[in-house]
């Protein structure tokens, strides 16, 4: 087996701790790197203290993906090792550093926000929140990581492209090692999170729920004894961690058609919202969005839901009610 050594940073999440690991490889590698405060700060130094290792040590970054709960820490690294490299998906560095296409994405999901069914202040806010959350700063991308790669450094891992939580999220899976990093794509214990990222300019939006099933089903072919996650434990029987994500899937699934069987006619998605989690959306609005929207995806693919535009809004209904 590959040494693979786990640290817990701090996030102010409600899932906990992010995991990020450091990789014995041919190239000392930390997978990830945490949320950027200061007690997450301390944590990093600390586990790489009791393994007799200093920042100056590491050799490379791999990101899974851009969200900065996995992301945030890598300014403050590179200005204590500016010789490390970061290694990441294609779209990696053009979703957190490109200023034109930071301004587009919360031009995009201002309205996607009011189609949904928000008000406009609520658009508003939480379109510039999502558009600017997650930033690099200096930090750049000096190795693009694509589906088929070996992982410089680390030759026994392969990329895998497991799309779904986010648009760049990669996983590496070592064939000979029968181990498998996979970032945010499957935690155990803790039903999927679909995000949605604006598309390029010009592009359709992506079906997130649609990309998740896909992906887990090409998880499903790989031999994996150990699956270090983004974050809760690590997993020892993949695909009961599969199975159980899928399951979670068809239940949420079926409390949206549950909600919408119970409205009189067609309804929102900030409706269904509003009725399945009163008292709980008002704090990660853009979370149940995402939620609800990409189920409605999956019901509208099986020809169980069909929508329409009404006054600007998207509403939503089932098939033969």
């Amino acid at each position: 087996m590959q040494r693979i050594e786990r640290v817990e940073l701090t996030t102010n999440f409600p899932i906990g701790p992010v995991n990020s690991y450091i990789v014995y490889g041919d190239k000392l590698t930390l997978i990830d790197a945490g949320l950027k405060n200061k007690q997450g700060w301390y944590e990093l130094n600390n586990g790489l203290h009791r393994l007799g290792l200093n920042l100056s040590d590491l050799e490379q970054i791999v990101l899974t993906h851009h969200h900065n709960d996995h992301t945030g820490l890598v300014d403050w690294i590179l200005e204590k090792n500016p010789s490390i490299k970061i290694l990441a998906h294609k779209d990696t560095e053009f979703t957190l550093k490109d200023e034109g296409y930071l301004e587009w994405s919360s031009e995009f999901f201002y309205k996607l926000f009011l189609e949904f069914g928000l008000t406009k202040d609520m658009a508003a806010h939480w379109a510039f929140r999502k558009g600017h959350r997650d930033y690099f700063q200096t930090a750049k991308v000096d190795a693009v990581l694509k589906e088929g790669d070996f992982v410089p450094g680390l030759p026994s891992f392969q990329v895998i492209e497991t799309l779904g939580h986010s648009q760049d999220h990669i996983s590496l899976y070592s064939a000979d090692k029968q181990q498998f990093i996979c970032g945010d794509h499957i935690i155990k214990g803790v039903h999927a999170g679909m995000f949605l990222d604006a598309p390029k300019q010009g592009s359709e939006r992506a079906k997130p729920l649609l990309q998740y099933l896909d992906s887990l089903e090409k998880c499903r072919k790989l031999s994996a004894k150990l699956t270090y996650s983004g974050h809760g434990p690590i997993i020892d029987n993949l695909n009961e961690a599969i199975d159980a994500h899928i399951n979670n899937i068809e239940k949420r699934t079926g409390r949206v058609i549950n909600t919408m069987k119970k409205a009189e006619g067609a309804v929102t998605g900030f409706e269904i919202i509003q009725d399945m989690y009163r008292g709980r959306y008002e704090k990660a609005v853009i979370t149940f969005v995402f939620e609800i929207l990409s189920v409605l995806d999956l019901l509208k693919e099986q020809n169980l839901v069909v929508g329409e535009k009404i006054n600007g809004v998207d509403h939503y209904r089932l098939v033969n009610e």
